[in-house]
């Protein structure tokens, strides 16, 4: 990928249209807004770039505002020599689509699953980055107090059980029902979304079979979060269940940086309140 395929057409209102760009052998679709520093969003799991339209419009105005479909999430056609669905691989991606931006370091934005790739990177290739916002870490792997551990373990259970059973059924939109139901800490939480906000989900529920049998992600430690030379905020809601709210501590605890509480807010927070959320990466931008 070169820095010229990233240079798209925009319609009246400067947003970019968005195309499908080779990162690492794959075509990846991305969209973005604006110019200026380059400000890049990883989405979670079950969902791509589409997710970030209203954050791009926000931050768009005084950023370069790029949001891209992590390999294997979006619609596009999966490749038969593609490495394996994981952290690894996305975090591989995330390094070659930042060289290949040419615009220098760039703020990176990232929610839930996509934040163990965005520190994975971030530990290999600090260069790449000028900051990091993490909106509530999706893997463990540096939370080592036996009480969180066993909350963690029990509500991981509580959660994920089900979600397992729907794709062990083969009825992945009922597993990517059961995903943003318990995201949303309430059941019917996915019924009550917006039409274009559902067909995001459903569109990557293709993906959660790779999802929940991927590879072992990489082992990060407390003392390789502490040794981060990457300016790095770590974002949870107040009211987050232990499955999200315990990560999240965990890291922030681990991190030499900043550590954002949301009162009131639970994992669903960048998509229930895409302004507050901009307003906190902005302010975290203004800072680095």
């Amino acid at each position: 990928m070169t820095a010229a395929s990233l240079a798209g057409h925009g319609g009246p209102d400067g947003a970019q249209k968005p195309r499908f760009i080779e990162v690492n052998g794959a075509q990846l679709a991305v969209a973005e807004q604006g110019q200026g520093a380059p400000v890049v969003f990883l989405h979670g799991a079950a969902s791509d770039h589409r997710m970030w339209d209203r954050h791009l419009s926000i931050v768009g105005q005084h950023h370069r505002a790029i949001a891209y479909s992590q390999r294997y999430f979006g619609t596009g056609a999966w490749g038969a020599s593609w490495p394996r669905f994981g952290v690894q691989t996305h975090a591989d991606d995330l390094v070659a689509f930042l060289r290949a931006l040419g615009a220098g370091p760039a703020h990176v934005v990232a929610w839930s699953y996509a934040g163990h790739a965005v520190l994975t990177a971030a530990l290999t290739r600090p260069e790449l980055f000028r900051s990091a916002f993490i909106h509530e870490p999706g893997v463990p792997s540096y939370v080592t107090d036996p009480a969180e551990l066993s909350a963690l373990r029990d509500d991981l259970n509580a959660m994920f059980g089900p979600v397992f059973g729907a794709v062990e059924r083969g009825e992945l939109q009922e597993a990517v029902r059961l995903l943003l139901d318990g995201s949303g800490q309430r059941e019917g939480y996915f019924a009550a979304q917006p039409a274009e906000r559902q067909a995001v989900n459903l569109d990557n529920a293709r993906t959660m079979p790779l999802l929940l049998s991927q590879p072992q992600p990489p082992a990060i430690t407390c003392a390789d979060l502490a040794s981060l030379k990457v300016p790095v905020t770590i974002a949870h809601g107040e009211l987050s269940r232990p499955t999200f709210g315990v990560v999240s501590r965990a890291a922030a605890r681990c991190i030499p940086g900043q550590h954002l509480v949301v009162p009131g807010a639970t994992h669903m927070w960048p998509e229930e309140d895409p302004a507050a959320f901009c307003a906190a990466v902005l302010r975290r931008i203004e800072d680095c």
